[in-house]
């Protein structure tokens, strides 16, 4: 394909694929949003307080730099 080497240059194809991500991220913001809204979770680090001790329940959902990555920073 043209281009693809040159960091520019994209195809209708690469255009879709980048519009189908954003509409896919703009659905999942969303879907936190809704959820956000209706459990009246006000921050992400509240949602990241109720995931963390989720999947260390179940250590096969995700690994520990992801977990990690949930915790607040000092």
């Amino acid at each position: 394909m043209p281009g693809k080497d040159k960091g520019g240059d994209m195809e209708k194809q690469d255009l879709m694929d980048i519009a189908e991500g954003l509409r896919l991220i703009e659905d999942g913001v969303m879907k936190i949003q809704g959820v956000m809204r209706s459990k009246n979770i006000k921050s992400l680090q509240e949602v990241a307080a109720e995931l963390i001790p989720f999947f260390k329940a179940d250590d096969d959902a995700l690994t520990e730099s992801v977990i990690r990555r949930l915790e607040p920073n000092p």
